[in-house]
C-alpha cells in the first residue's frame, strides 16, 4: 500500500468513526427514555427533533447531569419524568365515596439499560493505526 491509500483510509475511518456516536447515541437516549418513562420522542429533549440543535429545558437539565453519557438511564431518572410524561393526580368525589381518592398512573420499573456507545471507537481508531503501522513497517 502506498502513503497515499493509508493516509486516504485513515481519514475516512476517522470521519466515520467521529459521527458514529452520535447516530447510536440519539438511539440510545431515546431507548433509554422509553424504557424509564415508557413513551417518549426526540422532541422531548430537542426543539427541533431530526437535528442536534438546540434542546428544550427537560433537555438541558438531561445535558447538564454528569453521568448522562455513561448511564443515561440513571440520568433520566435524577431529572424525573418530562411534564409530557408525568403522571396525573385525579381527584374523584361521588355520592358513594365522599372523601377524596387519588390515583396515579403506573411508571414501569427502572431497568439497567446499555450503557451508551464510545468505548468501541477508541480501540476502533488504536487498531486502525496499528495496522497502518504494520502496513507501512512491510512495503518498505
Amino acid at each position: 500500500m502506498n502513503k497515499k491509500t493509508v493516509f486516504t483510509l485513515i481519514l475516512l475511518a476517522i470521519i466515520i468513526l467521529t459521527g458514529a456516536p452520535t447516530a447510536l447515541a440519539k438511539q440510545s437516549y431515546l431507548t433509554n427514555l422509553t424504557e424509564v418513562y415508557g413513551n417518549g420522542s426526540c422532541e422531548t429533549c430537542h426543539n427541533n427533533g431530526k437535528s442536534d440543535g438546540q434542546r428544550t429545558s427537560y433537555g438541558m437539565l438531561f445535558e447538564n447531569q454528569s453521568n448522562h453519557v455513561a448511564n443515561a438511564s440513571a440520568a433520566l431518572l435524577a431529572i424525573g419524568a418530562p411534564t409530557a410524561i408525568t403522571p396525573t393526580v385525579t381527584t374523584k368525589v361521588t355520592e358513594e365515596t365522599p372523601e377524596e381518592t387519588e390515583s396515579q398512573e403506573e411508571i414501569p420499573a427502572a431497568t439497567e439499560a446499555a450503557k451508551s456507545p464510545g468505548f468501541g471507537i477508541l480501540a476502533s481508531l488504536v487498531g486502525l493505526f496499528a495496522w497502518a503501522l504494520l502496513a507501512k513497517r512491510n512495503n518498505k
